[in-house]
């Protein structure tokens, strides 16, 4: 596993603020991971994932390791619920848009969040009445120092307004690798009373919303409020 050294981090951030990493690596695997943590020595450690709710203000002098662990597969279903697992490297509004098009209702209201699958857990995101913590299940972890990999319960992340064990006593911890989410498949609970949900339903006459048109309304509302990071930087969220 290559380390690079004097890494730009500004695309690697949704802020595009200009910082460097003393050193930095992408990994891909547990392997990779390992493999990079075997290298560690005396740096410190800042694990990167889409780079949203980031804001740098100054060079890291330090070891950045951005985590793309990809791949979402079926772990177990029945004729009501899925469990479905997603690699923390996941952009999180596509795995939304990907769960809406299988059918999978519980998420919806997390559309066009930004950054990826892996800090949706960490933070406990939430937006219009629905929180992850609601929908998760299960998340797999890399223990930094032994490098052992562990599983933790929805009751062992000790879910809170935007919090989560990784923010306080494990973060640095751990480098969450892949995220479970329990969704269902039929009898969706839509959420659409919360905030400006019903006002933008009733504004496209949908009268009988489904998923999709759940997803539409959240995405007409955020970016009503929030530019695109793409064109004027931003953490996607501001109170």
């Amino acid at each position: 596993m290559i380390i690079q050294e004097g890494i730009s981090l500004k695309k690697l951030n949704t802020f595009g603020i200009e910082a460097k990493a003393k050193r930095f690596a992408r990994v891909e695997t547990v392997e990779d991971a390992l493999d990079v943590l075997s290298k560690l020595s005396e740096d410190k450690l800042l694990i990167l994932g889409g780079g949203s709710n980031m804001l740098f203000t100054k060079d890291q002098d330090l070891l950045v390791l951005q985590t793309s662990f990809k791949g979402v597969s079926v772990v177990d279903e029945n004729e009501e619920f899925v469990w479905l697992k997603a690699g923390a490297g996941e952009n999180w509004h596509s795995f939304v848009l990907f769960c809406i098009d299988k059918g999978y209702g519980g998420i919806e209201n997390l559309s066009l969040i930004p950054g990826n699958v892996g800090a949706s857990p960490m933070q406990n995101i939430g937006a219009y009445g629905v929180e992850t913590k609601e929908t998760f299940y299960s998340l797999e972890a890399l223990d930094v120092s032994s490098g052992t990999v562990r599983t933790f319960s929805n009751e062992e992340c000790r879910f809170g307004y935007r919090e989560s064990v990784f923010k306080r006593e494990l973060k640095n911890k751990y480098i969450i690798i892949s995220v479970t989410f329990k969704l269902t498949k039929k009898n969706h609970r839509y959420t659409i009373s919360y905030g400006d949900i019903s006002r933008e339903l009733q504004n496209q006459n949908i009268e009988n919303p489904g998923l999709r048109e759940i997803s539409n309304a959240v995405i007409a509302i955020r970016r009503s409020k929030l530019p695109d990071p793409a064109e004027l930087g931003n953490a996607g969220s501001f109170f």
